[in-house]
């Protein structure tokens, strides 16, 4: 038999590829999905592309500045693309890059935008102006403007360097802070939340609390050791930015019919029912007047009966059977002796 030659990979194990996932410093969106992260990582991609080319401009690549005048010369521009394949470190970055979270049914898309907040509050406006779904698996986009170690130092820290931005204007915004958690038990919810206040209060001690309609809200989502931190405007009337929530809650419901008193409820149900419920009060009435029909002759019976006893001289109990007293015939109920 002829010796039969191997590839090279085939003795070599596996090269295990290294996985790509949030880590600190670094900016992007998180999006949550239901269950299916591919088709959610394909929606998020043409929704952030769509609307970044019109904010932005189209993407251009970093090797398509010279590509007009090496056009003459293709063995320069092949050669050029193979010394840019064999570079690892000159890999160019993308706009978008989708990353692993280091939780399910959460996918982190990097970007090298200086404000995500702003373009996917854009997204969210807009999707709640035309009221029209642009996505099927895509939930919620948060964006994170600031990413560090889930400790309570570096939390601090970052929020020092990044509240001065949005709380020390004059305006003395209202805020909130949201705090959520994920695979990770090193934060702890009233820490945070102290912690961050104080840093609020530093900056600007004319800022308030308000839970109910803030004008920020500061969003805190640990995901095993990395905390993402981000201020967003709009946050709930923008339905937590909720995709889902922002279509289906301006949906036109049927109202409610308003009942001015009960009188008017009376007439509208018994014009729902049409001649069903009239019918049905009828036959009530019909029953109740046989009933007091019935109780009536069975009291009239009794007093008759008992008159003609007490005519025999005989009391009511006892004018059931009479005997005779001298071998005379019985007297039954309600006969009359001569």
């Amino acid at each position: 038999m002829a010796d039969r030659k191997r590839k090279k990979g085939f003795w070599r194990g596996a090269r295990k590829r290294r996985r790509m996932c949030l880590e600190i410093g670094m900016k992007g969106v998180l999006v949550t999905c239901n269950k299916n992260e591919k088709a959610c990582i394909r929606e998020a991609y043409n929704l952030l592309n769509e609307y970044a080319d019109e904010m932005y401009g189209p993407e251009i690549a970093a090797s398509d500045s010279g590509s007009e005048s090496e056009d003459g010369d293709v063995e320069a521009a092949l050669a050029k693309e193979v010394a840019q394949m064999k570079d690892k470190a000159g890999k160019e970055k993308r706009r978008f890059q989708a990353m692993d979270s280091g939780a399910n049914n959460v996918v982190f898309i990097q970007s090298q935008l200086e404000s995500p907040d702003e373009l996917v509050h854009h997204i969210l406006d807009d999707i709640n102006t035309s009221k029209k779904f642009k996505t099927r698996n895509v939930l919620r986009m948060i964006p994170v403007m600031s990413a560090c170690k889930a400790y309570l130092e570096n939390v601090e820290r970052s929020a020092e360097e990044m509240f001065p931005k949005f709380f020390s204007g004059e305006d003395n915004p209202s805020y909130a802070i949201i705090f959520k958690t994920r695979n990770s038990g090193t934060m702890k919810r009233d820490e945070v939340i102290k912690a961050l206040a104080g840093v609020v209060s530093e900056v600007n001690p004319a800022c308030k609390v308000n839970l109910n309609s803030p004008d920020l809200a500061i969003v805190i989502e640990v995901i095993r050791t990395v905390c993402c931190m981000s201020v967003l405007k709009d946050y709930f009337k923008l339905k937590k930015y909720n995709i889902h929530s922002i279509v289906e809650g301006t949906k036109d419901d049927p109202k409610p019919r308003e009942v001015k008193d009960q009188g008017s409820l009376k007439v509208d149900l018994e014009a729902a029912n049409g001649s069903e419920v009239k019918e049905g009060k009828d036959d009530v009435k019909v029953q109740e007047s046989k009933v007091e029909a019935s109780d009536k002759d069975v009291n009239s019976g009794i007093k008759d009966d008992g008159e003609s006893a007490e005519d025999n001289g005989v009391t009511g109990q006892e004018s059931k059977v009479i005997e005779p007293e001298a071998g005379g015939q019985t007297i039954k109920e309600g006969e009359a002796t001569k």
